[in-house]
């Protein structure tokens, strides 16, 4: 009997000390995760730059005016295009997932249009619209998700255009106006990294029409608007 309990005995103490070192040597509980990332903020000034294409319409009114068999306005419609390529330089504000912005840019461009008109094979004239730099100054507004901004943009579009003419060989017009206008579009921009983000944008531009020519007996108007695709790269501060 004295054996069967100092056995029992023996096993109590065996297993106790056996899980004890269980206990012992059980690995450390796993450190926490670490919080997530802050969301990006797209708060802040940047500058950047874009290039792009653009089509549109350049169209000529021609009114004929005075004592001249025919009188009544006659209208040339040519389709343009061109690339454009400049910078940009704008500050963002965001409140929770809105974001107000203001954007300024400027562009050269070779947006033209030429015409040339035969007779009887030959050819007798030839004329060309070109503009020759595009700029605006937009108010921009739009929803982020985190580093995804998709916005809508619009304001005021300037530039100046040029129109040279030849008849038979010899130049019978050749200068250049400054314009404004208007422009609406949207874009959508993505934060590749803190200080770096791309985005691509449309935009639509009217001139309207303006006065290129007037004397007694004729005057033309040229009207001027176009469509652009461009994608940017922009430096954030």
């Amino acid at each position: 009997m004295k054996l069967l309990v100092a056995t029992a005995a023996a096993c109590v103490i065996s297993s106790s000390a056996f899980a004890a070192d269980i206990l012992y040597d059980a690995p450390p509980a796993p450190p926490a995760p670490p919080p997530p990332p802050a969301p990006f903020n797209w708060t802040g000034p940047y500058v950047g730059v874009y290039g792009g294409i653009a089509a549109g319409d350049i169209k000529h009114n021609l009114n004929v005016l005075g004592n001249v068999p025919f009188t009544g306005l006659l209208t040339e419609r040519s389709r343009a295009g061109g690339a454009i390529g400049g910078i940009q330089v704008g500050y963002d504000w965001q409140v929770n997932n809105w974001v107000l912005g203001a954007v300024a840019d400027i562009a050269a461009t070779n947006y033209e249009v030429k015409n040339s008109y035969y007779v009887l094979g030959t050819r007798i004239a030839k004329d060309s619209s070109k503009l020759s730099y595009l700029g605006t100054v937009r108010a921009r507004a739009g929803y982020a998700w985190d580093r995804t901004l998709v916005y809508g943009h619009g304001g005021f579009a300037y530039g100046k255009t040029k129109q040279t003419s030849d008849f038979i060989g010899t130049d019978t017009l050749k200068q250049s106006q400054t314009r404004t206008g208007w422009t609406i579009g949207a874009g959508v921009e993505y934060a590749v990294t803190d200080r770096i983000s791309l985005g691509s944008e449309y935009s639509y531009v009217d001139f309207g029409k303006k006065d290129i020519y007037k004397d007694a007996n004729i005057s033309i108007n040229e009207d001027v608007a176009l469509h652009s695709v461009k994608a940017f790269l922009n430096v954030r501060f």
